[in-house]
């Protein structure tokens, strides 16, 4: 997989205009403020407007498990909490992106 780094506090218009031109598999959103119930919907948003419905998202940080079932509800993938191996990561990601095709 090719990973495309798109650096600290991109807007959701950014991520999605990034994922448009990179014709990504999947996109994985790292949120540690705290703003994940505002910043997913928009980027999931976004994305539908767009027309874009086959990019897997997935979320990543601190993210209280009560928010884990809407964030799901509204389309990401999977949530991954602080603690979660890397491995693990990778290996979602992979098997999802790899089911889509």
């Amino acid at each position: 997989m090719e990973v495309i780094y798109t650096g600290l506090h991109q807007t959701p218009e950014q991520i999605v205009e990034t994922v448009i031109q990179e014709d990504a598999d999947a996109v994985g959103l790292s949120i540690l403020s705290g703003a994940h119930m505002t910043l997913v919907p928009k980027v999931v948003d976004l994305l539908a407007a767009q027309g874009v419905t086959d990019v897997l998202v997935t979320v990543g940080g601190t993210i209280p498990s009560d928010d884990i079932p809407e964030l799901k509800r509204l389309g990401v993938a999977e949530v991954f909490t602080p603690g979660a191996p890397t491995q693990a990561i990778i290996d979602f990601i992979q098997g999802a992106v790899a089911e889509r095709e």
